[in-house]
Order: C-alpha cells, then sequence, then structure tokens
C-alpha cells in the first residue's frame, strides 16, 4: 500500500464504518427513519429536557407526537437536526418538512449535541 493508499484507507474507514451502523436513506421519511432508529436502539435525545426553549412551526407538532429529539427546526425550510444517542455513539439526522408527515430525511452524521446546562434552581 503507498503512503496515499494508506491515508485514505485511515481517512475514509471511519465514514463507512459510521454509515454501516446506521439505516437510513436520503429522502426516506422521518417517521419510517424513526422507527428503524428505535428499532436500532438509538433512543431520542431531548436536548431541551432542561432549558425554557421556546417552540415554533413544526416543532409544536412534534412535541405534541412527544418526539421530543428536535435540537431546532427552522420556520422558513423546516429544516430541522434530530438527536439520538445509542451507547457513546451519536447521532444527528438533518430533515426538512413542514409537517411531520412529509419530513424527509436529507442527511445525517455522528455529531454530538452540545452539552446541556441545568437551570440555576436545580444545580
Amino acid at each position: 500500500m503507498t503512503q496515499r493508499q494508506t491515508l485514505a484507507f485511515f481517512v475514509l474507514l471511519p465514514l463507512f464504518a459510521f454509515a454501516a451502523t446506521v439505516p437510513l436513506q436520503k429522502e426516506m421519511s422521518f417517521t419510517a427513519a424513526r422507527k428503524l432508529l428505535l428499532k436500532e436502539k438509538w433512543r431520542p435525545v431531548n436536548v431541551h429536557a432542561h432549558d425554557d426553549y421556546v417552540l415554533m412551526g413544526v416543532e409544536h407538532e412534534l412535541a405534541k407526537m412527544n418526539m421530543k429529539e428536535f435540537d431546532s427546526c427552522s420556520i422558513d425550510f423546516s429544516n430541522c437536526i434530530m438527536r439520538y444517542k445509542r451507547g457513546n455513539e451519536c447521532l444527528s439526522v438533518f430533515t426538512i418538512g413542514e409537517k411531520i408527515k412529509y419530513m424527509k430525511v436529507v442527511d445525517w452524521t455522528d455529531e454530538c449535541p452540545p452539552p446541556t446546562t441545568k437551570p440555576s434552581s436545580e444545580k
């Protein structure tokens, strides 16, 4: 193996290893993706469990359906970031869609949500 091939192997291997553990496809419906993730032992992370985050747009619908894994959703295009964990692994799923039934997966990464802080009254 040349030095370039070796470098490419070590740079690309983690990408393939991560991709193999997530049963997602681009343009997959969010509800189907969520069902698969839960089946694969990915657990939703309620990023806003300890803050006074104000719900906007599709976040109201998600919260009503007890889908509290949203980190944030934009109002203009309804792009959302959904957060999941499985053991020490993290998964961020990016979706688009104004209503849950129309939401589609557009991308995902192994990015973890930033650490949350509890309100000062709970410290």
